[in-house]
Parts: structure tokens; sequence; C-alpha cells
């Protein structure tokens, strides 16, 4: 941020509202820089300062919802410190590396993956992690027999299934029986790996086909789009 800068123009820079609607609610005193209310319209703020409006701390730039089908040789981590060939490099938008992702997908995993400078609804959405449902594609170092499937169905609908976080499996319809679909919450890797595991099956991918309502659709390898206002609506209720 500039040195200084107009109170109104910063909550506008936000996506929030425009310059008049801040400047209404500035003069309403719903408004706070650094805990003290502010009315005072043409107020300007400093770096560091922190604004809260309706008691949530924005920041002074507009929050961006992407969804981006990774490819192969990148990396989806929310531990983004000396990595490179990250997925977040093959969005070409300004200030792309303060996109955050809900979760981590490894170089030889693809898939869907939600990125976003709303650290708020990152927030959010991951307490709210066992309600987000995941599909995802699992390819394995071998077909699963038809009475390791039934044990698996069976072990998913215990108590203990909740640990795991799997809630459907089942074979993908005309595909290999080594290519597996399943249902899960908001992933972790591990959660998956250990899963197969426990059956004496190893995951050599998988592939997220879908996060909540959104999927790959018309989105190539390496493609990203940003989302519809709709789609940022229904994050925003989840």
């Amino acid at each position: 941020m500039k040195e200084s800068i107009r109170l109104n123009k910063f909550i506008s820079n936000s996506g929030l509202c425009s310059r008049r609607e801040a400047d209404i609610y500035i003069s309403m005193g719903e408004v706070k820089v650094n805990g003290e209310i502010i009315n005072q319209l043409g107020y300007k703020i400093k770096s560091g300062d922190k604004v809260y409006f309706n008691g949530q701390e924005i920041t002074g730039q507009k929050n961006i919802y992407i969804i981006l089908n990774k490819p192969k040789g990148f990396l989806a981590t929310t531990n983004e410190k000396n990595q490179n060939r990250l997925c977040r490099d093959l969005i070409s938008i300004k200030n792309s590396n303060k996109l955050k992702t809900l979760f981590s997908l490894g170089r030889t995993n693809l898939g869907l993956v939600f990125f976003t400078n709303d650290l708020q609804l990152v927030e959010k959405l991951k307490k709210r992690s066992l309600k987000i449902k995941i599909t995802c594609q699992v390819n394995l170092n071998k077909e699963i027999s038809s009475i390791d499937m039934n044990k698996m169905k069976k072990y998913i609908s215990g108590e203990i299934s909740k640990k795991i976080m799997v809630r459907k499996i089942d074979y993908v319809l005309n595909k290999p029986k080594n290519i597996i679909g399943i249902e899960t919450s908001l992933i972790q890797g591990n959660y998956i790996l250990n899963f197969f595991k426990k059956f004496n099956y190893s995951v050599i991918k998988y592939d997220v086909v879908s996060i909540l309502n959104f999927n790959k659709k018309n989105l190539e390898r390496g493609k990203w789009r940003i989302l519809t206002r709709k789609e940022i609506s229904f994050l925003k209720m989840f």
C-alpha cells in the first residue's frame, strides 16, 4: 500500500462496495481503524493500519476466487516456503503469490485446486472440513477384488471411517478395476494413502475431480478460471 490512502478507496479496493457506498458506511460509524470508529469522510490511513468493517478485518485488495486444473509436476501446497514449480505460478494475475489453497496436492497428483486471497474464507472452510465434499479418482498398484471392495464399503460404513474421512468408494464405470472413485472430506493425502494401505493397496496417484459443486468441465489441464458471482455466493453461504 502507498504511504497513505483515503479510507473509502481502501474499502472500495477490497471489492466490498463502491467509494460512495464506503462513505455512507464510514459516516454511519460502521468502520474502525486500529480499533477506533472512524466517521470522518476523507480520512486517510497509513501502511500497517488495520481496517475493520462489520467486525471483520479487510484488506485493500479485491478478493479473488479461482479453480485450477493441476498438471503433473507442479505442487499445490499450504506450506510454500522454499518451493518451486508451484501451481499458483500458473495463475497469471497480479499478486498471485498471495493466493492460498485449501489443501495440498503432490507433484504426481492431478486435478482441481481452489485458490483465493480471502483468508477468512479459507479458515472458515477448513473449520467445516468434514462438510466439504471432494470427489477423486484414485489409481492403485493393482486391481481391487470384489471381496476387498465389499470390505472397504463395510469399513466406511463403520464409525471408524470418521477418522479416515472417506465417505464413498466404488469402481469407475468402464475403467480398469485399479482405478477407483472415492468421495472424501477436505482432502489430506495421507488419509487416502493410509486408507488403501490398510487393505494392502498402494496409491500411485489421484485426480481431484470435483470440490463442492465445482468440477473440471471445460477446464484443460494446467488452465484456470475465476469463479462466477453465483459460485462465489455459494461458497460464502457454505
